[in-house]
């Protein structure tokens, strides 16, 4: 009995761990390129979250159908931020973009309140059926996310370190002026990460969906962990978001498991204690 708890408990922390990477690898894409918390980023989560729970759970279509159309989605929404917000307040300070964000956010909570209520709406798994492995027990609904996640992550470090693109948007990150004496186009980079960082919350809000419930409000949880995560692995650092991904998928996933209702604590209290022994965070330069 212990091991099996042990097992599912690892596996759940796997899988949140990926989730809450996918996530903060395109809050960390934003942040450095733009140097602007953005607060809608959560509901970018939401929209997949209905995409997915109308698809699969309405109309009864094929999974594999989901994270396709909520990557087409939310890359159109990504580049819709960039023009419509980003865009025009390009030479203006951190803080209005910021705040247009958050505006942002209570605009499209309110329109899914409007439109699917407030109720939470259940999604079917990915997956359904147990594994038996002598002692060792756990469910498959989480096998995809696993998958998936290490799949996204992959492609996306290929696309970081292997592509033009790619080296356009380290360029950028490190500095805007020489990248732009170096003949990068910044807009297209940028507009680039927006389409980048919308398949990366499409993919992230697909694999929750089924975890858990889809409700206009499901980002706004997802979004506090992922900007601990960024803090934590240190801003901007793409290799700090997958350490603090882990660190808090498995810090939560335990916390769940043996502490119940008081995880939360546990989990922040975590990220406490390592921004004192670390203030730049684990992978943060000084």
């Amino acid at each position: 009995m212990v091991l099996r708890v042990l097992v599912q408990t690892l596996i759940n922390g796997i899988s949140l761990s990926l989730i809450y990477i996918l996530f903060a690898l395109g809050l960390t894409l934003i942040m450095g390129i733009f140097d602007v918390c953005n607060f809608a980023y959560g509901e970018f989560i939401m929209v997949a979250g209905f995409v997915v729970y109308f698809m699969v759970g309405k109309w009864g279509l094929p999974y594999i159908t989901a994270p396709i159309v909520a990557i087409v989605i939310l890359s159109l929404l990504g580049v819709a931020f960039e023009k419509g917000i980003f865009y025009p307040m390009r030479n203006r300070g951190g803080l209005e973009p910021a705040l247009a964000t958050f505006g942002a956010s209570g605009a499209l909570q309110t329109i899914a309140l409007l439109l699917f209520g407030g109720n939470p709406h259940g999604v079917p798994p990915m997956i359904k059926g147990n594994v038996h492995l002598g002692s060792i027990f756990f469910s498959l609904d989480r096998v995809p996310v696993i998958i998936g996640g290490l799949i996204m992550i992959f492609l996306l470090f290929l696309f970081i370190q292997r592509t033009k693109f790619g080296l356009a948007i380290r360029v950028v990150q490190q500095d805007q002026e020489a990248a732009a004496l170096q003949g990068i186009n910044i807009n297209t980079t940028r507009t680039v990460v927006w389409i980048v960082a919308g398949c990366l919350a499409g993919v992230a809000g697909v694999f929750l969906a089924p975890l858990s419930y889809v409700t206009p409000f499901m980002g706004s949880d997802l979004l506090l962990k992922g900007f601990a995560v960024v803090i934590m692995g240190g801003m901007g650092s793409i290799p700090g978001a997958l350490v603090g991904g882990f660190a808090l998928g498995f810090v939560d996933s335990f916390g769940q498991t043996y502490i119940g209702t008081f995880s939360y604590l546990f989990a922040f209290a975590f990220i406490i204690l390592v921004l004192l022994l670390r203030p730049q965070g684990l992978m943060g330069k000084r």
